[in-house]
């Protein structure tokens, strides 16, 4: 995500953004596996168990993977250290009970749309910014464009999440869209949200300079809607669902730095 952000920036990779959110990304998945061991216990139990025989050694590294990130962050500044607390704020709001009994939900997570809302902001807001911030740079076009690059996928992956969750979550009292509307209509709704957004993304690509921003959108919506499609066969093969939907930005990102190898007057 760093690097597809630096390429919309048009700016050099930045190794020190990549590092901070790699170390960020490690501390808040193992954080986040255990406050989500009731619906793990049903929808992942081989994750489950890996997750309950390490849990204080992924415990503590997890602590130590977002010290050491916080502190790569202050060195590069306030507004750095600041976007790199977005995670770990939005994960705490989302995973501990902050409402009373009785009130309906204990967890915002619990929210209907809250969950994949607030999940999408926090994995968008840091890759999309922090390039800018590490340059100096004040967040323009490019930085809305990444942001919301990166905001609509993160959320039809977590909601493609759901779809396939849907017994964990019915179990837990987790309302989310599939369990509202069903996985079909979820599915459907997705594919309308990919294409009407994709194409305004693709269009305002248009405004950023050169047909590299252009490609790389054009690509990134397209990558998304043919996971959607093959959703029902993807998802009967656990590795390959986790690596082409959860994996997409690692996906696409190598793809356009072989693009760059092979084109190389286009930016790198």
């Amino acid at each position: 995500m760093v690097y597809i952000s630096c390429l919309l920036h048009d700016l050099p990779f930045d190794p020190v953004a990549a590092t901070i959110l790699m170390l960020v990304v490690f501390a808040v998945y193992n954080l986040n596996r255990k406050t989500d061991e009731d619906e793990d216990a049903i929808n992942h139990a081989e994750r489950y168990a890996f997750t309950k025989e390490y849990e204080t050694v992924l415990f503590h590294s997890a602590i130590g993977a977002y010290v050491i990130a916080l502190c790569l962050a202050a060195f590069q500044g306030f507004d750095s250290l600041l976007v790199t607390t977005i995670p770990l704020v939005a994960g705490i709001v989302y995973s501990v009970p902050l409402f009373p009994p009785g009130f309906g939900f204990r967890r915002l997570k619990e929210v209907p749309l809250m969950k994949s809302l607030v999940v999408a902001f926090s994995w968008a807001a840091p890759p999309a910014l922090l390039p800018a911030c590490h340059a100096g740079l004040p967040a323009g076009a490019a930085t809305c464009i990444a942001g919301i690059f990166f905001f609509f996928p993160v959320f039809i992956n977590t909601v493609v999440f759901d779809i396939r969750d849907v017994e964990g979550d019915l179990a837990s009292g987790i309302k989310t869209l599939p369990t509202i509307l069903g996985p079909q209509r979820t599915l459907l709704l997705l594919t309308a949200m990919n294409v009407i957004i994709g194409t305004t993304l693709v269009l305002a690509g248009g405004l950023l300079p050169g047909i590299y921003p252009v490609l790389l959108l054009a690509t990134g919506i397209g990558y998304v809607q043919g996971y959607l499609l093959c959703f029902h066969r993807l998802v009967e093969e656990k590795l390959l669902f986790e690596l082409l939907a959860d994996g997409q930005f690692i996906l696409l990102a190598a793809f356009l730095y072989l693009l760059t190898l092979v084109v190389p007057h286009l930016p790198a």
